[in-house]
């Protein structure tokens, strides 16, 4: 064929097909339902991609884990079998023990700006390159907060109304050996529990309730249906949200690509952040409308325990396996920031 019958024969099929012999089709998985925040920001998150690559970059999200749970979608991410996702701190701590330093004792009682004032600067650089060293990438613009941890909510037969009353009690937490081990140095009994499973073991009195959670776990999935019925808000930590790219899939797009699905998180990210903060809100007022009965330790008792988990902490960060250099740099910036 000669090279004028090539070149028509090029512009016949783009004419023909809209250029989408050059699209390209990525796919989001998350393990929450339609309608929540992480589902949201994801969508968002993607229109904007097909609006600045001009229809060239189209990605769909599969929403209520249809196509990964958690753990099984970090793995794919660094495979390259998955090229995005949205993550909780805590699933993603399987693979990079270091975030959960936002869970650790120093963070009880911390604020959301003073989580932001670490994970947006050099520290949370740092942190986020821990994550590319395993093959994923956090887009510019980082996490957003969702909600500080409450140390327990659970059953009607199993009222926590003290730190002392955590003793002995069946909790499912996030998949996080680190706050397992917290969960443990505060007397509970902790069971990591994969989200869809929450309410089964709860219905058929498997756990007692859930530890390390927070207002927005239990008012999203309507757990007062499931059985909870007391909170017990401490303040105890907190966890975010954290985009996700397949650095396998950024490798595979052009350079312009790859720049536009990066890009574009950082022009979603503020609004996610305000969103969740006002979703936060009126979390605790619609879980107390249903039912749940909260219960607000003293400043002192919080600072008690506070005391004592962070003498516990140093070993904590050791069975966890945690950079023991890094927290120390998280703890003394956020004791500079007065916390």
């Amino acid at each position: 064929m000669t090279t004028f019958l090539k070149s028509t024969a090029l512009a016949a099929l783009l004419a023909t097909t809209g250029g989408a012999a050059f699209a390209v089709e990525l796919r989001l998985s998350v393990e929450t339902p339609p309608g929540h925040v992480r589902n949201l920001a994801a969508e968002r998150w993607a229109e904007l991609i097909e609006e600045k690559s001009g229809g060239e970059i189209t990605v769909e999200v599969f929403p209520s884990g249809q196509l990964y749970k958690s753990a099984d979608a970090i793995r794919a991410l660094a495979s390259g079998a998955l090229d995005m996702s949205i993550q909780a701190s805590p699933t993603l701590s399987q693979f990079e023990p270091n975030l959960s330093v936002i869970t650790l004792p120093v963070f009880f009682g911390a604020t959301r700006e003073d989580v932001r004032e670490i994970l947006d600067g050099p520290l949370g650089d740092e942190l986020w390159d821990m994550v590319a060293a395993k093959g994923i990438v956090v887009p510019e613009g980082g996490h957003f907060e969702f909600a500080p941890n409450n140390s327990a909510y659970t059953v009607e037969s199993v009222p926590v109304n003290s730190y002392a009353d955590l003793a002995g009690v069946k909790l499912a937490t996030p998949p996080s050996p680190v706050v397992v081990a917290i969960m443990q140095e505060m007397g509970a009994a902790p069971q990591a529990t994969p989200r869809t499973e929450i309410v089964l073991q709860l219905t058929q009195g498997q756990i007692d309730g859930m530890g390390s959670v927070t207002d927005l776990t239990i008012s999203g999935g309507k757990l007062w249906e499931a059985g909870i019925t007391h909170a017990f808000a401490d303040n105890a930590g907190w966890g975010v949200y954290i985009p996700l790219v397949s650095q396998r899939t950024l490798d595979g797009l052009s350079e312009e690509d790859a720049a536009i699905v990066q890009d574009s998180w950082s022009e979603v990210v503020g609004w996610a952040r305000e969103y969740s903060a006002e979703e936060l809100a009126g979390a605790r007022a619609m879980n107390e409308e249903n039912g749940i009965t909260y219960v607000d330790p003293s400043e002192e008792e919080i600072a008690a325990m506070r005391e004592q988990m962070i003498a516990a902490q140093d070993a904590i960060v050791e069975q966890g396996g945690m950079n023991a250099d890094f927290v120390a740099r998280v703890g003394e910036a956020l004791n500079g920031s007065g916390s």
